[in-house]
């Protein structure tokens, strides 16, 4: 039937109508049979569709255009007909504005008043969709996870049959996924030992444990022979039981495994190590009050690096507690140490001890129930220098795109490899324009192959600071660039990014080359061998070397270096008999670096790989090993920090030029304001003065400083017949001049300087009151340094000769100011301000800048 409206619909259902129409979450209309006419919508409806009631009632959902396939309404009415309702069927639809969703329908007919009605709901199932897509996202994920994490994990029912295992479990344990399946807790072909080496039990493992208490169980350790390893690994093993909703008893048990055989390894070693590690170590009891609260803790024992790095005597620490030895240790490292020996949780953390003014790095854990052990490092000096260091790298992000002085090639992209910036020298060396760099990749300089290894290196520093390595670039006419590169992560406006900076190595590399064609030409032993090699006696003879040995240590021949003593090749003789310790210790020295003397004397430095040299019945009758030349390396490193100390000069020297560039605005402002010359100088004297007296940091000073300069550059905005009017101004005239404080802040904005710079300009005429403006701040919301520019500016637009008035006086400006004081302006700054002019004698220069 063609589509015509009716004008009244009154239902015999009201109320059942009331109710669906007001009260359903979906999408409801009702629908005549005979014309397919929509005789009622609720809101449901025209929220998700965006037809008003008015557009929909007596309309089609036809004429509405809302079935994106026309066959699915039909198909709709069909079963609706044939059936009397609709159940769950699910149908695209069109909204008003052309989008499309998905929802489900349900619908039943009914009759009123003769007439054959449907009525139909309407689910948007456009967030169930979404949420069935997350969801099978995520069981993508925690599948990724099991498969890929560290950790053995195990899933057994409650028969102790293992269901499930990861692979990391499987290389633990030394079975394969099906032989594991094959396996329970109660196997007999299981070999698993307590930590004291007795036999452990099926019913005492830790699953079964978990299964019969119905809590969970662990961490316990235990030995379990890896057949393919053919030795015991040792594991850490924690059960969990697993419960479905609304049952007591487990279904399952949930397993999971540390591999801790390297650090029962590293136990035993540390007993041996214990009197010679250079990290401090002690160990201690935990003390407790009644109720359980870590109140203190008491020494048990302490290594000597423990004594040297703390100034401390054992005999005067051992069986004392911290708060008898040391009064004034602060209560978060009780409350630290407190934890791991309570819980069992090992900990690893940086903090500073005030007693003894120093930073440590600490790793604490329970060797045994209310015990903890520690390892200190002693990192103060580090500490300081990274603080010093992180200082200079905030100057250096806030002068970054004015780095083009320094001489080395300067980078900075974020972790896809986007240029974000690149500095002169980056540019001339790859022959691009800085238009052509902006916006470029990384992987435009790199091979294809680099820029893999790239991706790594961004991986990598993503977990570290800074990473040194060798690049190949390429400029505009694919000429390779050799480049030595220090990388480190950093903030570039507030993201993330990475500061390249490197070295061209093309002379380096050059010279590389010659070396390595010359050894190619020369070597004859030990399958052309690069790094020297040699064999000694314990008394230092040589018995053998190759013709790298006697070049390293400047000897003209192999025959005439046999003659001399190995002995006289160490530039300290200690550092051989270190090695030896060493070697002897260990079996073996791997990448022993030290300061060897060449024949004629000279400093060569050399890393040396050093093993037992034994005689053909397997007796031990000396050494032999590896030495690499490693002098231009030390060289090298030495290069890149003094560019590094190059590079924080020339930030000295961008900081100097952005306050003279703050000068010169400054300067700029007061040429349309004749009769207040000199006027933010003087603030700025007086401000400083002032943020001295209250204790801001040099940088806040600095800072201060800068915004007391230009914190009325907003009135070259505001005509200067207002600006230099004689006599009393008009109310209108006076909002015009407020409008300079808006002014000044919307013309500093434009130039990066710091948020508290940009801040107190806006606020310099703010009062605690509230009665200042622009915007009526009161209290807290009015930061320190705006307070001091405000009672600054008031002393010396007082003191100063205006157009409408002479100069007031410097007491009728104390006189304003501490008529306001706590009410208008910050107290604790009027008091510093009134104290500097009756007390310290202080007066305005006539030029502040000399």
């Amino acid at each position: 039937m063609p589509d015509q409206k009716r004008t009244s619909f009154k239902p015999k259902t009201e109320d059942f109508l009331q109710i669906l129409f007001r009260t359903s979450p979906d999408a409801a209309l009702v629908t005549t049979i005979s014309d397919r006419t929509i005789r009622m919508v609720n809101d449901s409806f025209t929220r998700l569709t965006g037809f008003t009631a008015e557009e929909a009632t007596g309309s089609t959902t036809t004429g509405l255009n809302l079935y994106v396939d026309a066959a699915d309404q039909s198909r709709l009415y069909q079963i609706a007909e044939q059936q009397g309702k609709i159940e769950n069927e699910v149908v695209d639809f069109r909204r008003k504005d052309g989008s499309l969703f998905r929802g489900m329908v349900n619908a039943v007919l009914f009759r009123s008043s003769e007439e054959a009605y449907i009525a139909t709901h309407v689910r948007d199932l456009t967030r169930e969709l979404q949420q069935q897509r997350e969801s099978e996202k995520k069981d993508e994920e925690y599948r990724r996870l099991f498969e890929t994490m560290l950790q053995g994990v195990v899933y057994q029912n409650t028969d102790g049959k293992i269901i499930s295992a990861n692979p990391a479990a499987e290389r633990m344990l030394g079975l394969s996924h099906e032989e594991l399946l094959t396996r329970s807790s109660f196997d007999l072909q299981w070999n698993i030992i307590n930590e004291d080496g007795s036999p452990l039990s099926g019913s005492e493992h830790t699953t079964m444990v978990a299964l019969r208490t119905k809590k969970p169980s662990g961490p316990r350790i235990m030995g379990v022979y890896n057949a393919v390893l053919k030795d015991y690994i040792w594991l850490s093993v924690s059960a969990t039981p697993l419960f479905r909703e609304g049952e007591t008893e487990p279904y399952q048990v949930y397993v999971v495994m540390n591999d801790i055989t390297a650090e029962r390894k590293a136990q035993e070693s540390y007993r041996l190590l214990f009197h010679k590690m250079l990290d401090g170590f002690a160990l201690h009891e935990i003390i407790c009050d009644a109720s359980g609260k870590p109140v203190d803790y008491r020494y048990l024992a302490i290594n000597p690096a423990f004594e040297q790095m703390t100034g401390l005597n054992a005999d005067d620490l051992i069986g004392r507690t911290i708060k008898e030895a040391l009064p004034g240790t602060e209560q978060y490292w009780i409350d630290t140490y407190g934890h791991v020996a309570l819980t069992g949780e090992a900990i690893s953390f940086q903090n500073y001890s005030a007693s003894l003014d120093k930073y440590f790095q600490v790793t604490a854990y329970r060797p045994a129930p209310m015990q903890f052990a520690c390892s200190f490092s002693d990192i103060t000096e580090q500490t300081r220098f990274q603080q010093e260091r992180e200082a200079t790298r905030e100057q250096i992000d806030r002068l970054a795109h004015i780095c083009d002085a320094a001489p080395g090639l300067i980078i900075v992209s974020d972790y896809t490899g986007k240029i974000l910036y690149a500095n002169d020298h980056a540019c001339h060396l790859h022959h691009y324009t800085k238009d052509e760099f902006s916006g470029m990749q990384i992987d435009d300089l790199v091979s294809a192959q680099t820029s893999e290894e790239n991706k790594k290196r961004a991986q990598l520093l993503r977990q570290q600071d800074e990473l040194t390595f060798e690049v190949i670039h390429y400029t505009r006419e694919k000429t390779p660039i050799p480049l030595l590169i220090y990388a480190r992560r950093f903030q570039w406006d507030g993201e993330s990014a990475v500061l390249s900076i490197g070295t061209d190595m093309t002379q380096l590399q050059e010279a590389e080359l010659t070396l390595k064609r010359s050894l190619e030409q020369n070597q004859r032993i030990l399958d052309n061998l690069q790094d020297g090699f040699y064999q000694s006696k314990f008394d230092g003879t040589l018995l053998m070397l190759n013709p790298r040995m006697a070049e390293m240590y400047g000897f003209p021949s192999v025959e005439e270096m046999l003659r001399v003593n190995a002995k006289t090749l160490y530039f300290d003789v200690n550092d051989r008999v270190a090695m030896l310790e060493k070697l002897h210790a260990d079996g073996k020295v791997t990448n022993y670096v030290c300061r060897g003397k060449r024949g004629d004397g000279s400093l060569v430095w050399v890393s040396m790989h050093v093993q037992y040299l034994k005689d053909a019945a397997g007796e031990i009758i000396g050494s032999e090993g590896l030495i690499r030349d490693i002098t231009e390396r030390q060289q090298m490193e030495q290069e890149i920090q003094l560019q590094h100390e190059s590079l924080l000069a020339s930030n000295e020297i961008l900081k100097k030029r952005l306050e003279q560039s703050i000068n010169a605005i400054s300067m700029i402002g007061e040429l349309r304001d004749v009769y207040t010359a000199g006027h933010q100088r003087r603030v700025r004297q007086l401000a400083c003065e002032i943020g001295r007296r209250c204790g801001l940091s040099e940088e806040a000073i600095s800072n201060l400083s800068y915004g007391a300069l230009i914190h009325d550059i907003g009135k070259i905005k505001i005509a200067s017949d207002i600006l230099n009017k004689p006599g009393k101004i008009t109310n209108l005239e006076y909002q015009i001049l407020q409008t300079h404080a808006e002014y000044s802040y919307s013309i500093v904005r434009e130039m990066d300087l710091p948020n508290e710079i940009l801040t107190m300009i806006h606020q310099h005429h703010e009062r605690l009151d509230g009665s200042g403006y622009p915007n009526q701040l009161a209290g807290d919301q009015i930061i320190l340094e705006s307070r001091i520019l405000a009672v600054a500016d008031v002393v010396e637009a007082m003191t100063s000769h205006r157009p409408y008035r002479p100069a007031l006086g410097i007491d009728a400006a104390l006189a304003e100011i501490e008529s306001g004081r706590g009410v208008k302006y910050d107290a604790a700054i009027v008091d510093h301000c009134v104290s500097l002019f009756r007390e310290q004698g202080f007066v305005f220069q006539a030029d502040p800048d000399t």
